[in-house]
């Protein structure tokens, strides 16, 4: 076998692979993304297999969907005891690098994740709530931005124990929040109050390119590069904005679809979702202008760690890969955000590798994120026999311009509630193919929408006679994918449930 491969996975938090320029997007500014996807392998469809943050992340990390890692919505925590890449790596002799969101804990548990009992030999964290590593570098090499960035900050119980001394940070919290309020243009979006040297985005690319300089190296490396944005708030530094063009901006998706609009009123009696009753057409689109402008400036971001790769000649023996957890319906058929709302910009993300022997293309099939542990596991370890349970395939066949038959024709994604409800009928899966996308949710109702002739998904053909052999063959190909998550295990796991 050749030697192990050093590994970058660059994930972006909510970002739907619709917005980046190489998908299409002629508002975009990603002009490194889409020179890594020219010279790599771009995946015209890759689904997250559990759009919302936590059981995403969880899947990532462990090649399981939520009946097996145990991760169905955010507030489960992953159990320590679940086999990892991170740590299978580890065992390889591989270092182990991490820096930004992991969100593998609740936020509420503390300022910090602990990543370390995941598999991470090195890392540093900062999360949705804007304590922890990145706060503390900025109290000590930024004073004068301290505050502005304390205005980020969310207001957790935890914080009242706050570091290894436990001071109370709250009062000081309150007083930045007023000193430095935002200044909403747009339900949860407005310019960044924390200088673009200072903010998180920055942060992270400057500790990944500081973790490769102080690397051992004698040894392989994996580095986990995970961005906060462009996760909601859409709060990007103001220079990114003139990057983006209103007018080119796209607009929402709507339909008139009796069903679709009965659906979007349903869920719109979520107190979150209520919060954007009143959003009219400008106001979603300057949301969507300030998520494009995060996303500008990740793409800058990225560029300078390709950059450093290069120049350090590093990337010679590189693989990249960039993805997100999940996408951002940004006023789609009336939903914000993310949850069991399965379109296609909720459940379809970026997928782009690049790096040796990655032979350049576009591949058309459907791929997910349980794909990416046997894939970086393949590059990065010299023992593959060694494998715990996964339910992915590895991508290098097709990387390397080869085929795979036997991969699945389908992908199931699965939700099992949204912001903080779990009634029956905001869960939801669905089937996804090239051709088609069925979903199911928990009170019966369904969807059916055949992509090829609407790729918005605007007309739901769930009840309609002529679409009866595609339900059934789709309803089928759920059934394949929920029970073949339960096949056989490989012997050599290291995870006591796969001895059942």
């Amino acid at each position: 076998m050749a030697p192990p491969h050093n590994i970058v996975l660059i994930l972006a938090d909510q970002l739907s692979a619709r917005w980046l320029g190489c998908y299409g997007t002629f508002a975009a500014h990603t002009p490194n993304l889409d020179a890594l996807a020219a010279r790599g392998v771009r995946f015209e469809r890759c689904f997250s297999n559990h759009p919302v943050c936590m059981p995403a992340r969880a899947t990532i990390f462990t090649g399981r969907s939520a009946p097996l890692h145990g991760v169905f919505y955010n507030g489960y925590e992953l159990d320590p005891a679940m086999p990892t890449f991170p740590r299978l790596l580890r065992e390889n002799r591989v270092q182990t690098l991490g820096v930004g969101k992991f969100h593998l804990e609740c936020h509420g548990r503390s300022a910090c994740n602990d990543v370390e009992k995941y598999g991470f030999e090195r890392a540093e964290t900062t999360e949705d709530i804007r304590c922890g590593h990145w706060l503390d570098w900025v109290r000590v090499r930024h004073p004068d931005s301290y505050e502005q960035a304390l205005a980020t900050v969310w207001p957790e119980p935890h914080l009242a124990r706050y570091g290894p001394d436990g001071i109370d940070l709250r009062p000081a919290l309150a007083a930045a929040k007023q000193r430095h309020p935002s200044r909403p243009v747009a339900p949860m979006t407005w310019p960044s109050v924390v200088p673009e040297e200072v903010c998180q985005t920055r942060w992270i690319t400057d500790r990944a390119i500081r973790f490769l300089e102080e690397r051992d190296s004698d040894r392989p490396f994996f580095l986990n590069v995970s961005y906060v944005d462009p996760h909601d708030p859409y709060d990007p530094p103001a220079r990114f904005l003139e990057l983006i063009d209103p007018e080119l901006v796209p607009r929402r998706v709507r339909s008139d679809d009796p069903a679709l609009a009965e659906l979007s009123a349903r869920f719109s009696r979520l107190p979150f979702v209520h919060r954007f009753a009143d959003c009219g057409e400008d106001a979603w689109a300057t949301m969507r202008r300030y998520y494009l402008a995060s996303l500008a400036f990740i793409d800058e971001q990225v560029g300078r760690l390709l950059d450093f790769l290069e120049h350090t000649g590093l990337a010679r023996n590189t693989l990249v890969l960039f993805t997100a957890d999940h996408g951002d319906m940004l006023g789609d058929h009336g939903f914000p955000t993310k949850g069991a709302w399965h379109f296609d910009a909720c459940r379809r993300v970026p997928l782009i590798v690049a790096g040796p022997q990655v032979h350049p293309r576009t591949f058309p099939g459907v791929v997910s994120l349980l794909d990416l542990f046997p894939t970086i596991a393949d590059y990065a370890c010299d023992r593959p026999s060694a494998f715990p349970p996964i339910e992915g395939r590895s991508l290098r066949p097709l990387l390397e311009g080869g085929t795979d038959p036997d991969r699945p024709k389908a992908v199931l994604v699965e939700s099992y509630g949204s912001y903080g409800n779990t009634d029956l009928e905001l869960t939801a899966r669905s089937v996804v193919t090239v051709q088609h996308a069925y979903t199911r949710f928990g009170n019966g109702d369904e969807l059916l929408f055949d992509l090829g002739a609407d790729p918005d998904e605007c007309v739901n053909l769930a009840c309609r006679k002529e679409a009866r052999q595609w339900k059934h063959a789709l309803r089928a190909a759920m059934l394949d994918c929920m029970t073949r998550r339960y096949a056989p295990l490989p012997l050599r796991c290291r995870h006591p449930a796969a001895r059942h």
